[in-house]
């Protein structure tokens, strides 16, 4: 326990995204900082079925740790044989997500389905804790869809099982991201556990995350949209910065050197066609709080290249001009951004003028 209380203790750590958390997104993130990174979401009936797909997200460097492996299980016999399989990768903890609110995974009964049955969300952490001797850690949202299950219930079921610390997503299951995260419900997770906590949610800058440590008694935060085109932030945690991560951008010869090594990296990491849509995405994330916005965004959709979009790229970043912290468009792009990360695909951004 005292291992895993270094590795995260007032430190920020770097969510599980599905198509976000790659490779080349990790160690950028790791560059700045992050004190433990995570996988995408890896498949046990995937693993335990020869899934290339699934092996793939389960892969990291040999260089990159501490890293956790996150799994998603339905029921104590996927994870328990799919951890068998992955042992040998020695990652420094499996992570078992209970919190994905994905249709497609709650109907198979995982992820966050596991929230509106305690004695199965329980069993699938017992049978990963008894499979590997690899620390076993959990995160979940912090409230199913059943009014019976609530945050210290689901606590106490973790620690019983053996988790050796819970990571909890401030939103019910069903919850948008344009409601506001629940810290008040991180406080009683802090209040009755007696393993560590990690807090998630609305965590956009490092005044926030000393924030949330602050006012409800989290151990570390762990961030997700907040890193996406910023991640910069876990270098401003780590100094105490208690700013916005716009207040103080990188300057311009820093970012285009961030920025490209990100690019290509994913470029070398997936090949041209799969690579195309990861490349497209991070250019608007970091693109995001500059003048010039909707010309990035044309010459990103209109460029049928990964190499041709990098070098377009490079070249709106090596001249870009910060919006002020308090812009007005600036604000609008991050309420966009914050309710829908996808939010330039549904036009809801108004042209610059």
């Amino acid at each position: 326990m005292d291992h895993i209380s270094n590795i995260i203790k007032g430190k920020a750590l770097l969510a599980p995204m599905l198509a976000v958390t790659d490779i080349p997104f990790r160690s950028i993130c790791r560059t700045f900082g992050a004190a433990l990174t995570y996988t995408e979401m890896v498949s046990a009936a995937g693993i335990v079925n020869s899934s290339s797909q699934s092996y793939r997200n389960a892969v990291f460097p040999g260089d990159e740790h501490p890293v956790a492996l996150q799994l998603v299980a339905a029921d104590p016999e996927l994870a328990r044989a799919a951890l068998r399989l992955l042992q040998p990768m020695q990652p420094d903890l499996f992570d078992i997500n209970c919190g994905c609110p994905n249709e497609r995974i709650c109907e198979a009964g995982a992820g966050a389905q596991l929230l509106d049955d305690l004695p199965r969300f329980a069993a699938v952490i017992e049978a990963s804790v008894r499979a590997t001797d690899i620390p076993v850690t959990v995160k979940v949202r912090m409230k199913g869809l059943q009014a019976q299950t609530d945050v210290r219930s689901i606590v106490r079921a973790a620690e019983d099982s053996g988790a050796s610390f819970i990571t909890i997503h401030a939103r019910e299951r069903n919850a948008e991201y344009s409601e506001a995260a629940n810290w008040e419900m991180l406080s009683l997770a802090a209040s009755v556990a007696s393993i560590p906590v990690v807090g998630n949610g609305d965590i956009f800058s490092a005044d926030d995350a000393f924030r949330m440590m602050e006012e409800t008694g989290v151990d570390a935060v762990m961030v997700a949209r907040g890193s996406l085109g910023t991640p910069w932030i876990f270098r401003d945690i780590n100094l105490q910065q208690r700013n916005t991560v716009h207040e103080a951008p990188p300057p311009n010869n820093e970012l285009v050197s961030v920025v490209r090594r990100h690019l290509e990296h994913l470029l070398r990491e997936f090949g041209e066609v799969r690579a195309l849509p990861r490349i497209r995405k991070h250019v608007l994330w970091y693109a995001r709080p500059y003048e010039g916005f909707d010309e990035i965004r044309r010459d990103v959709f209109q460029t049928d290249t990964a190499e041709n979009i990098i070098a377009r790229a490079m070249e709106n970043f090596e001249n870009a001009t910060p919006l002020p912290a308090d812009s007005t468009l600036l604000l609008e792009r991050e309420t966009a951004f914050r309710e829908r990360v996808l939010f330039w695909a549904r036009g809801v951004l108004r042209a610059e003028g």
